[in-house]
This record gives structure tokens, C-alpha cells and sequence, in this order.
């Protein structure tokens, strides 16, 4: 299982893309629960507590599956791939109208 920065608890599950699922979902939304919590006062705008939030659970979240993979190496390797794969299938309407440098014509593009 993982914590968030204000103790929700997201349980780890075998399936990576449900895991990953619920780890991004939770994030999101505890992150905006927390960012609408905040005082304005800091002189921050709504989207950049927002955003700062995001960044602050991110760092939670990593700093544990670094203390996991203390122990399981196994499981982090398995996470972090996970987390790649699924971070560039997020990606792919934007990168697959960009060309390599070496395949101007654009014959190695991703459709």
C-alpha cells in the first residue's frame, strides 16, 4: 500500500494498470482536496496549490517505493517500468506527431 501526504491509503493490487489507475486518481483528487484546504494567503493561485499538492505526493509516493524497493526489489522494478510504460501510452497523441531528427520523412512515426 501507499500513503499520500495526508494519509489516504491507496492498497496496492497485482494488476499494475488498476494500481496505477487508483495511485493517479487518488493522487489527483487528494491533491486538489488538499489544495482547496489551503489559505489563499500564500499568494499562490487555485491551480498552482493545486499543482504543488501534485508535486508534494509525487515526491511522498517516490520516497516509499524507494523504501520498498529496499526490500523488494522485485516490486519496484516492476513499478517504475509500469509507471514509464504507462506515462508514454499517456503520451502518445503528442508524440506521435513529432519526427526523430534521423526520420525526417517521418517513416519510423508512431500512428
Amino acid at each position: 500500500m501507499i500513503t499520500l501526504k495526508n494519509g489516504f491509503v491507496v492498497p496496492y493490487n497485482k494488476d499494475f494498470d488498476v494500481f496505477c489507475k487508483d495511485l493517479m486518481a487518488s493522487i489527483v483528487t487528494e491533491s486538489r482536496k488538499s489544495a482547496e484546504s489551503r489559505p489563499q494567503d500564500e499568494g499562490l493561485s487555485p491551480n498552482e496549490l493545486f499543482l504543488k499538492e501534485v508535486m508534494d505526493n509525487c515526491i511522498f509516493v517516490t520516497h516509499q517505493l524507494f523504501e520498498i524497493a529496499k526490500e523488494r526489489e522485485d516490486f519496484s522494478r516492476f513499478i517504475i517500468t509500469g509507471f514509464l510504460f504507462n506515462s508514454i501510452i499517456c503520451c502518445l497523441p503528442t508524440l506521435s506527431g513529432s519526427q526523430p531528427a534521423d526520420d525526417p520523412k517521418g517513416q519510423n512515426r508512431i500512428h
